[in-house]
């Protein structure tokens, strides 16, 4: 799949976008049925356009099982509201009765795993917008293979207005799908947790949900876990679109630098790799490299490498939106820039502050992943 990628053209792209990434499927009545568990914690403008999308999927055989930590959550009223709208939908709502962990998305969605009835377990944030064969798209990749525990949708973003929405998109759109494709292609463990589904059957090998309680990043240790197992992963023909409410850019590098944390965690050997994987070192290296080899000329190899890099990124994220981008090549050049140079920023605070704030809790995560405290804050 890198390789495609890597000498496309905009026939190749294209080529690229049928057979994998945007396929259109048929309906498939011999399919199993999918318990849907949507975790919940407070609302914004978007939450009721993104539930929508979901009691309107196109698929034969669903549940929505709604989770939130409390009643009192701002969002209960918005998915009973829906619930009485679409009554044809099979659909439940289940609250956080007790802590069985650390992890307070694994504490909110226990409830509703343990009321699944379907075969097919798919977990999908309230952030996520889904398109009406998408549920359809998921069954289809996980029961194409009987090894097959897990399918990942590749986390992208519904187009949206504003610089810091737009360079959200880049970063998704370039950046962060390299490494789903890559890790595919490889076949690497690069779940995510905010749009999957798996086979119940094989999660109940592991343990069950509440088997992660004390994982930080749960979606991570489940494929771990299934792969130790002789089960496979993969990605879905279509990204899981996020269309949360507007971001801002501090939002967005907290988010980032999250995640960085968690992966500094969970593999530490990534403190000395990760910083290389981006456009400008990876530049430097290959170009003294390639100096010492064959005596070309440092400057050029590392504008070489840029144009190289930047057009591939273009092209990927061309990819990824299935048609032109909403901003000019201009605006997606000067994001571009801005992810590049911020990355190393971001990745250098996660190292100087390593403990995770989530919500409304500050986590200490020990090396290996698993939880060491929690603190409400």
């Amino acid at each position: 799949m890198v390789r495609i990628i890597s000498f496309r053209s905009k026939s190749t792209e294209k080529i690229f976008r049928i057979f994998h990434l945007h396929k259109v499927n048929e309906p498939d009545a011999t399919l199993p049925g999918v318990s849907i568990i949507k975790p919940i914690m407070g609302t914004d403008e978007n939450l009721e356009i993104n539930l929508t999308s979901f009691f309107t999927a196109e698929y034969h055989q669903f549940e929505l099982i709604f989770c939130f930590h409390s009643p009192e959550d701002v969002a209960v009223p918005v998915v009973k509201a829906l619930i009485e709208r679409y009554p044809d939908v099979d659909s439940t709502i289940c609250f956080q009765e007790h802590e069985i962990g650390f992890n307070p998305k694994i504490n909110n969605m226990n409830p509703g795993y343990l009321v699944a009835k379907y075969p097919l377990i798919m977990i999908s944030d309230s952030t996520i917008f889904m398109r009406p064969d998408g549920i359809l798209d998921l069954a289809k990749r996980i029961m194409s293979h009987e090894k097959l525990g897990l399918i990942t949708q590749i986390p992208y973003c519904m187009d949206r207005v504003g610089k810091a929405n737009c360079f959200e998109q880049v970063f998704f759109g370039t950046s962060h799908s390299k490494i789903y494709l890559a890790g595919n292609f490889l076949g690497f463990n690069c779940p995510t947790g905010m749009s999957s589904i798996f086979k119940k059957a094989a999660l109940e090998e592991c343990g069950g949900m509440a088997a992660f309680k004390d994982y930080m990043a749960e979606d991570y240790f489940l494929g771990k876990n299934l792969a130790a197992r002789g089960y496979k992963s993969g990605i879905s023909n279509q990204p899981a679109l996020q269309n949360s409410a507007a971001t801002t850019f501090t939002s967005f590098a907290n988010r980032v630098g999250r995640w960085a944390k968690l992966r500094i965690a969970m593999m530490p050997q990534v403190i000395l790799v990760e910083p290389l994987q981006d456009c400008f070192p990876a530049g430097i290296i290959m170009a003294f490299s390639v100096y010492y080899l064959f005596d070309f000329n440092i400057p050029m190899t590392i504008f070489l490498n840029f144009l190289f890099w930047i057009f591939l990124d273009y092209m990927i994220m061309r990819v990824m939106q299935n048609g032109p981008l909403t901003m000019s090549l201009i605006q997606f050049i000067g994001f571009w820039f801005l992810r590049e140079f911020s990355s190393p920023v971001i990745f250098i605070k996660a190292l100087m502050e390593p403990s995770v704030r989530w919500r409304n809790n500050i986590f200490n995560v020990k090396w290996g992943g698993k939880i060491r405290d929690r603190i409400s804050c």
